[in-house]
């Protein structure tokens, strides 16, 4: 389809957060998305795609804080929203990429009830993991060329 509506369930609108850790760099990033709404502002399921080497378990916690200070603790950052990422569904071919329901709709939005703008803390136990914010992902139109 050249231009109009897409037929398509991939979501094309969500939030993002890529996480780093202080020692290993980028370990992997988080999708919040509507996939039976691909336009949808309100997330009902997660998607996470580990870097490589990121050992993944049933321990692993996600939590969205209340404010998007990386500069604080993790503890000093209030509690939004927190979920666990047990192993799941895999994403087509994506071997380490999963999929998750979550227990209620996240507003992809800034402020309120909001997740843009927000910490997202990944742990296990006591241990920091990674880190980062949630900002809103949104595919650049396409222009059509003459």
């Amino acid at each position: 389809m050249c231009c109009g509506e897409s037929s398509s369930t991939t979501p094309r609108v969500g939030a993002r957060v890529d996480f780093f850790s202080r020692t290993q760099g980028n370990v992997g990033n988080l999708f919040f998305v509507n996939p039976s709404e691909p336009s949808s502002l309100l997330a009902t399921h997660v998607r996470f795609s580990p870097r490589d080497g990121m050992a993944m378990d049933d321990r692993v916690l996600v939590s969205i804080h209340l404010n998007g200070d990386l500069s604080k603790p993790v503890e000093d950052s209030g509690l939004f929203q927190r979920f666990t990422l047990p192993r799941a569904r895999r994403i087509g071919d994506d071997a380490q990429g999963l999929e998750i329901a979550l227990g209620q709709s996240l507003a992809l939005e800034v402020g309120d009830d909001g997740i843009i703008g927000r910490r997202v803390s990944m742990t296990r136990g006591d241990e920091l993991l990674a880190d980062g914010i949630v900002g809103f992902n949104m595919p650049m139109p396409v222009l059509a060329s003459l």
